[in-house]
């Protein structure tokens, strides 16, 4: 990987993230995003500077539109990078969207299935079983009977 000054500012703002020092790691991010935007060079791994500003700005600002559309953007450029899809996910639910959180793991997933953050919040969502008449809406009383019978079904039988 090409180096670029803003990535040591990068990994000091994400040991700040993990180590609880959340202020410290907002700055530290905002320093990497304004080096990658002024300073010629920029490689392409450079998007994840924008995923981390923006997952942080959300996250700790409360600016979740402005933190979510810098993550989306960095989802789209640096598409190979399992961490955009991370912060795209947490975000995406953040805003409200269960819809577009679980597409967004689902992309990351299948870059790297073992990825333990996207596999956590698969997991805290839950994935919800195709509706048993495919050609109803999930929400038609047919499906929601003939659903709760299958989940009746497979408790008693668990």
């Amino acid at each position: 990987m090409a180096e670029h000054p803003s990535f040591d500012a990068l990994q000091r703002a994400a040991r700040a993230w993990n180590g609880g020092r959340r202020k410290e790691a907002l700055a530290l991010a905002e320093a990497a995003w304004h080096m990658v935007q002024e300073i010629p060079g920029a490689p392409p791994q450079a998007a994840l500077v924008g995923s981390w500003y923006g997952y942080l700005q959300a996250r700790v600002e409360g600016k979740t539109q402005e933190g979510l559309e810098l993550v989306r953007q960095a989802s789209e450029t640096a598409f190979w990078e399992p961490q955009t899809f991370v912060h795209l996910a947490e975000l995406e639910l953040l805003a409200g969207s269960r819809r577009r959180s679980l597409s967004a793991i689902r992309r990351g997933l299948a870059l790297a299935p073992d990825n333990r953050d996207l596999l956590r919040l698969r997991n805290s969502l839950g994935v919800r079983r195709r509706p048993p008449l495919g050609f109803l809406d999930r929400a038609h009383p047919i499906n929601r009977f003939l659903g709760q019978l299958r989940h009746r079904g497979e408790a008693s039988a668990g």
